[in-house]
């Protein structure tokens, strides 16, 4: 069933639950850690389109929060390691010209502070319609652990807008639905490589497991799942990978290729199906 943006108020009786990582990922995330490639911020092309890959990714700027409307690419490009390894951002214009790495988070679009607030997003596109069954995004820097029971008001919750045929508006589901839909499983509270917390959104508990998609756009949600108003300017976070289906992985933004390649660190995530986020325990 579609959704619209409305906010919902999850269960303070609900918990996160912890997805293990399997032992040949846990061998690989640390095999390249070893490596011991920099993290410097490096500056992707717009729009990027990883090797190998069936889909693109482009940034964007002045976002409408929530809707995911209104925003453009002008002047805004992908990034990559900005705050840790293997973590896709963006860089924007901010309203005095300047250019800023930022990850996708809020900020003030206009040069009276807190008079129009902002998103900065990455949309993904598909390069052919794909069904939505087993399509997730890997995102990460939230600051949460298995215990939390909701988005942390210091940090941006995250809202995503789905797209179908011709990039017919499937839905744009806010922080609240996505916890409401269990759409979201912790991988881990600490990756070793990202050093931060990872998490699986997946797209198919949003809008069916039936649904044609050609891509979606990851953007900043003004509130977090209970309601309360998140921070200007943000804490952001970001995309760290995008999984096709159950059936086939698509190489990823952070695939080992592309660490050998470009010196881009990596984090290799298992196609494993965990309980919901947020299950009653």
């Amino acid at each position: 069933m579609l959704k619209n943006a409305t906010m919902k108020t999850p269960s303070s009786a609900h918990l996160l639950q912890r997805l293990p990582f399997s032992a040949t990922a846990v061998a690989m995330l640390f095999a390249f850690t070893s490596l011991g490639f920099a993290s410097s911020t490096i500056e992707l092309d717009q729009p990027y389109v990883p090797a190998g890959a069936n889909y693109s990714i482009t940034a964007l700027q002045n976002l409408t929060p929530l809707t995911l409307d209104g925003g453009t690419s002008l002047a805004a490009n992908p990034n990559v390691n900005l705050e840790f390894q293997g973590g896709f951002g963006v860089r924007y214009q901010n309203s005095e010209g300047k250019l800023t790495d930022f990850g996708i988070g809020l900020y003030d679009a206009s040069n009276a502070p807190g008079i129009q607030t902002a998103s900065t997003g990455l949309n993904v596109a598909f390069s052919q319609m794909i069904s939505s069954q087993g399509v997730s995004a890997t995102l990460g820097d939230f600051d949460l652990n298995g215990s939390s029971t909701d988005a942390d008001p210091s940090k941006v919750a995250p809202t995503i807008s789905i797209y179908g045929n011709g990039g017919v508006l499937l839905g744009n589901f806010s922080t609240a639905d996505i916890i409401a839909d269990h759409a979201a499983s912790l991988l881990t509270s600490m990756d070793p490589i990202a050093k931060t917390d990872l998490w699986k959104l997946n797209l198919d508990a949003l809008v069916g497991p039936n649904a044609q998609i050609s891509g979606f756009t990851l953007g900043a949600d003004t509130h977090n799942g209970g309601g309360s108003l998140m921070a200007v300017n943000s804490d952001p976070y970001f995309l760290v990978s995008v999984t096709g289906c159950d059936c086939a992985m698509i190489p990823e933004p952070g695939s080992a290729f592309l660490i050998l390649s470009a010196g881009i660190g990596a984090l290799i995530i298992t196609r494993r199906r965990s309980r919901d986020l947020f299950s009653a325990r």
